[in-house]
């Protein structure tokens, strides 16, 4: 988690979650690195969600392919049947397409390249922080006054979780 407060980068934070059952397909292995063994003394989502829950309740929430992380926060919501917080989002991918539209791709790295943003793609911690510094450089490349005002200059959905 990387958190903006008054147009600047305020808090981060990172966790190492076991999954359902502490199963990870290959794939996911190979592109994160992390593996059962890692994770197999963690705590579950639900047993952390009390330490995740301000990250989330009642803020808005941006992620770099929103979709697909907001689709992993539904299904651990409904796994644990955990309501699912007051939360609206916005996708970092959108808004880096709509303020650089001339990169070559908007994947993270990319992005995180054009911006000078340093990254270790795949690490949580730093995917995270190089999102909210993305979402910062695309208000400043179109001179907004804020990233609430960037989002809706820049016509990116916000959707609610």
């Amino acid at each position: 988690m990387a958190v903006i407060e008054d147009g600047e980068l305020a808090a981060t934070a990172s966790w190492l979650i076991r999954p359902p059952g502490n199963r990870y397909d290959p794939r996911n292995i190979g592109v994160h690195g992390i593996t059962p063994s890692q994770t197999l003394l963690a705590p579950s989502y639900a047993e952390l969600y009390g330490v995740i829950e301000p990250f989330l309740a009642g803020r808005h929430v941006l992620a770099h392919s929103a979709s697909f992380d907001v689709s992993v926060l539904r299904a651990l919501h409904d796994h644990y049947r955990i309501p699912l917080p007051n939360t609206h989002y916005a996708c970092s991918v959108a808004l880096s397409r709509r303020a650089f539209p001339d990169l070559y791709n908007h994947k993270l790295p990319t992005v995180c390249d054009h911006c000078g943003i340093e990254l270790q793609h795949h690490d949580a911690a730093s995917d995270a922080i190089a999102c909210a510094l993305v979402a910062l450089n695309c208000r400043d490349a179109i001179g907004a006054p804020s990233l609430t005002g960037a989002i809706e200059e820049l016509g990116v959905r916000v959707q609610r979780i």
